[in-house]
């Protein structure tokens, strides 16, 4: 077990590395990039415009702005270069807008070369005469959404004008008679006192039917739960049409072969994700960086040791993601245009800034870089599973299998998307696959651990605990799993001798303050759940992201120690969807 102290080489390392690579920095904040403007009012200077304009542009056209937390608050900053990108292929008005409704650009761009039209079919009048005002309310918002996801690649020709954010303001070539790419087909079907909305994607080359989904509903659904199965099919959309991996060909960059080099040997042992891959995987960045300064890669590569590095409790996040985040935004000023890059700033916002918006338009825009890039679509599924969005997520992990189908994290990934979305027989099938890759890859048996745990294995969990345990050379993280195994199974004695030592543990830096909640889950002691909860938020533990789909929280989720957790970690307009409870096994520990 690491020590995080000074004596502790990889303590050093990054500690060095902060003051040396990364420096000068302001000891008042972030020191940006010169390439970058820091505030709404630059960015409309920049542009010409008024705040308000921009602000709209980012909301519907996809103005690339990043965002930086601190404390409670957060500040924006924009890369020039993103933005002349961004203006090359946006159609701005040239007249400066008199009104805040008239400050957005047109929804509906003028298409670029490459753009897909997507006819979006309306309900069979049958349906809509008895359910008239939900499905207008999911048809509206599906389209408003849709015509905002991707403006000028995805064009979006609705047959019922009523239903247009703006009918009479299609782009050049589109009219409701013209060819499409694609159809958006619905169906509804009552199913006792709800709904099944039942959504399929067709091709319009070959009739195919690309994708499809059945989704429950219910006629009392608020307008917010409307919002949620809009966010669901749009996503799903988009990912399947327009961040498919074979939508475009990689970018081929020059780097000086040495740098090269060290990158590549940095990510293989970075893709063994054990505490010492990781540390020479660090040293390997950073020699790719020290070869060639304006080394993009070497510099992504760095900002996601480091967060692999606060996720597997090695290092702790306050210590670890500053210095990653620097690395990030390095990375993004020499190659704004590298999905790698955008990717290792993506998983910073949504892990540790907690700025989910600004993290779904960075993961959006590595997807957009490089569509063969199989870590954006792995890193985009977790954020889509925290949303509750689980049909969308399950898309982005196989786009990242579809990529490289031997990856053992990715197939591990695959697992915990299922995993999160209770299915956990199809979660452990994906483990199994995993193993059979790497049998000694520590991360599977965790999480088989949890699978067959969830299943009521008990045995088997306690089991592939030990192996994760023995591999990881000693894992306070997994062991406080085990805790929760020993407890579900009503071996409480063995749970509360586990949670002693992790107590008694001189590494009180790195505690699995969120791992510890969920063994005092499944003990019942709410009370003491909500201290370690809360103390997992303080200190930015990355787990705390997967806490309304975790199944290990499920029988207290009505409690108000949870809410307030919820709450506090900015979950509570995800939490819409219910989670399975777990239910009371018959044990055969």
């Amino acid at each position: 077990m690491i020590r995080l102290t000074g004596g502790s080489n990889l303590y050093r390392m990054v500690k060095d590395f902060a003051l040396t690579e990364l420096e000068p920095q302001q000891s008042s904040g972030l020191r940006l990039p010169a390439d970058c403007l820091d505030s709404w009012k630059d960015i409309a200077n920049y542009f010409g415009r008024v705040v308000r304009t921009v602000q709209l542009w980012e909301k519907r056209e996809g103005l690339p702005i990043h965002r930086h937390f601190h404390k409670q608050l957060g500040s924006v900053f924009a890369f020039r270069s993103e933005l002349d990108a961004w203006r090359s292929q946006a159609s701005i008005g040239s007249g400066e807008p008199q009104a805040e409704a008239a400050a957005a650009p047109s929804k509906t761009p003028k298409p670029i070369q490459g753009h897909k039209v997507l006819r979006v079919q309306p309900l069979p009048k049958k349906f809509m005469s008895h359910h008239q005002s939900f499905c207008d309310a999911i048809m509206a918002k599906t389209i408003l959404a849709l015509e905002q996801v991707n403006p000028g690649q995805l064009i979006i020709d609705s047959s019922q004008p009523a239903l247009r954010a703006d009918s009479q303001n299609l782009p050049q070539g589109i009219s409701e008679g013209c060819a499409s790419d694609y159809v958006l087909n619905w169906d509804v079907q009552e199913d006792g006192g709800g709904l099944r909305l039942n959504v399929e994607l067709v091709s319009s080359e070959n009739e195919a039917v690309v994708w499809s989904h059945l989704f429950p509903c219910q006629l009392s659904d608020s307008d917010e739960k409307c919002d949620y199965w809009a966010d669901q099919i749009v996503q799903c959309v988009w990912l399947t049409i327009i961040s498919s991996p074979a939508s475009c060909p990689a970018v081929k960059r020059r780097e000086k072969p040495g740098a090269r080099e060290a990158y590549l040997k940095g990510r293989y042992f970075w893709n063994q994700r054990s505490k010492e891959g990781l540390r020479k995987a660090l040293q390997f960045f950073e020699a790719s960086v020290q070869e060639n300064p304006d080394f993009a890669l070497g510099y992504s590569g760095i900002a996601d040791s480091l967060t692999l590095l606060s996720f597997y409790e090695i290092v702790t996040p306050s210590e670890a993601m500053p210095v990653a985040r620097r690395a990030a935004l390095r990375a993004i000023e020499l190659d704004p245009d590298s999905a790698e890059t955008h990717a290792s700033l993506a998983d910073i916002l949504f892990h540790f800034d907690r700025d989910w918006q600004g993290a779904d338009c960075e993961y959006r825009r590595a997807i957009q870089c490089n569509p063969g890039y199989a870590l954006a679509y792995h890193w985009y599924a977790n954020l889509l599973a925290v949303k509750g969005l689980h049909e969308a997520a399950h898309i982005a992990i196989m786009h990242a299998l579809e990529i490289d189908p031997v990856s053992p994290i990715s197939l591990v990934w695959a697992g915990v998307t299922s995993h999160l979305a209770h299915q956990f027989d199809e979660a452990i099938d994906q483990y199994e696959k995993a193993l059979d890759l790497d049998p000694h890859f520590i991360w599977t048996h965790m999480y088989l651990a949890q699978a067959l745990e969830q299943k009521g294995h008990f045995k088997g969990a306690i089991r592939e605990f030990e192996t994760a345990i023995r591999l990881a050379g000693g894992s306070n993280c997994v062991l406080a799993m085990e805790a929760h195994a020993y407890a579900i199974a009503g071996d409480k004695t063995s749970a509360r001798q586990i949670l002693s030592r992790l107590k008694s543990s001189t590494n009180r830096k790195c505690m699995p303050s969120y791992d510890i909640a969920a063994v005092y889950a499944a003990l019942g002691e709410s009370r003491q759940m909500g201290v370690w909860l809360n103390r997992a938020c303080d200190e930015r533990n990355m787990k705390v992201f997967t806490l309304i789909s975790d199944p290990r929280f499920d029988r207290l989720r009505d409690h108000p120690e949870f809410k307030e957790v919820v709450d506090l970690a900015g979950l509570t307009q995800y939490n819409q969807t219910p989670s399975s409870p777990l239910l009371l096994r018959e044990r055969n520990f």
